[in-house]
């Protein structure tokens, strides 16, 4: 399994789906997705609005690591702890970690 491939949370309602990827050590936001809600897609930080993608949608340039999310976006500190725990889980996954002989580097410098 890739470390970098593509990865959902969810809130436990449902009503906010992060979805993101683990790069190296740290996760990186891609996009938000608030279901219920049709306020029109923007892009943080820019506020840029994206008329082309689905309504309640924000998406993140450059994508922020979970600390710069909760910046942008403090008042779902239920999305953040949520993915916070998937990020722990994922990043101390076996399966996720490089093989020994491999060529990933790790997260130390």
């Amino acid at each position: 399994m890739r470390r970098d491939r593509l990865r959902t949370t969810q809130t436990q309602d449902g009503r906010k789906v992060a979805v993101w990827q683990l790069a190296g050590c740290a996760a990186r936001i891609l996009r938000v997705q608030f279901t219920g809600e049709s306020f029109t897609a923007y892009c943080l930080p820019s506020r840029a609005q994206l008329t082309a993608v689905q309504p309640g949608t924000v998406i993140f340039d450059p994508y922020p690591d979970l600390a710069a999310a909760r910046e942008l976006l403090p008042r779902h500190t239920d999305l953040w702890d949520a993915l916070r725990d998937d990020y722990w889980a994922a990043l101390v996954n076996p399966k996720d970690l490089p093989n020994p002989l491999g060529a990933w580097g790790g997260c130390s410098k």
